[in-house]
């Protein structure tokens, strides 16, 4: 069933779709704008054989693969899925695609800096092919987590009887287990990694070096509390859809979570649009801060550049 996208095709939506939509359209504008300043940045000024460079390359490349679904999925919510089944869960799995492989390099710079400053000659046995080879398995993890998502996306009845391309999942087990892996994968293990990661880090600054590195205490402490803040609400309302009773309300506890979801959702898109201001301008402005005279502070503090 095909809906035509002219203005007399809007009908009365929940609140929940209408917060969602908001919160998508700004992420849509200004993260678009953001990431790309970012990729001009850092191609015109950085080094192009430095890791972290190609680390937050491929972060600003996968916020901008993100953020440019967004338009598919405002249209979604306001006028109705107008195409078939296969092209809904392509572009669920191109969306939830990126959105993995932009929480899995955040994760991966987090590991990457720790490593560089404890064991750096161990690192630097990867060499390029090595560091490419890296970055290719954090983009194929995350299309083969999205691939398990997608296939539980279908066209179902939305606000004011519209077809739209939405989450249904088949069976009990299906809907746990999807969205237990989800919260795994998206948030728990990556989290827990970076707050391990930039806590044992800032020990290993702060033991070697005083005023010098503040700047890069209030960055890795935004970085963990931001990506903390933005994702928290999605998985907590995914926990909460996984412990809703079962039969026979299955259809009103989809229709209950279903404006909250879209708003997390949303919340969720924020990050990439700040991803930009975090690991980019404040990057550089650590790599422009002149060390102190110690020699092993030095070399700590040319890790992060």
């Amino acid at each position: 069933m095909n809906v035509s996208g002219n203005s007399s095709n809007i009908v009365t939506i929940s609140k929940g779709a209408i917060a969602g939509l908001a919160i998508r359209a700004i992420c849509f504008f200004l993260g678009i704008f953001g990431n790309i300043t970012v990729v001009v940045v850092l191609v015109r000024y950085f080094k192009k054989a430095n890791f972290t460079l190609q680390l937050m390359l491929n972060l600003a490349a996968s916020d901008i693969l993100c953020l440019a679904m967004l338009p598919v999925w405002i249209c979604n919510l306001l006028f109705g899925w107008t195409m078939d089944l296969h092209w809904c869960r392509f572009f669920i799995f191109v969306t939830i695609t990126a959105v993995h492989a932009s929480v899995f390099i955040v994760t991966l710079m987090s590991v990457q800096r720790y490593v560089m400053v404890l064991y750096r000659p161990q690192w630097s046995r990867l060499g390029r092919r090595g560091e490419r080879g890296v970055l290719g398995l954090v983009w194929m993890l995350a299309a083969a987590l999205a691939i398990s998502s997608a296939a539980t996306y279908g066209i179902v009845t939305g606000d004011g009887s519209r077809p739209i391309c939405e989450q249904v999942f088949r069976t009990e087990e299906q809907k746990v287990g999807v969205l237990v892996l989800e919260t795994m994968a998206g948030f728990v293990v990556p989290f827990s990694t970076m707050l391990v990661s930039y806590l044992c880090l800032h020990k290993k600054v702060s033991a070697k070096a005083l005023g010098s590195h503040q700047r890069l205490a209030v960055l890795v402490t935004s970085i963990v509390v931001t990506f903390f803040v933005f994702w928290i609400p999605y998985h907590i309302v995914n926990v909460m859809i996984i412990v809703a009773p079962s039969e026979p309300v299955k259809l009103a506890r989809r229709v209950a979570f279903r404006g909250p979801r879209r708003v997390v959702q949303g919340i969720a898109f924020l990050n990439s649009c700040v991803n930009p201001l975090l690991y980019a301008f404040n990057h550089r402005s650590l790599r422009d801060e002149q060390p102190g005279t110690d020699v092993n502070t030095t070399q700590s503090s040319n890790d992060f550049s």
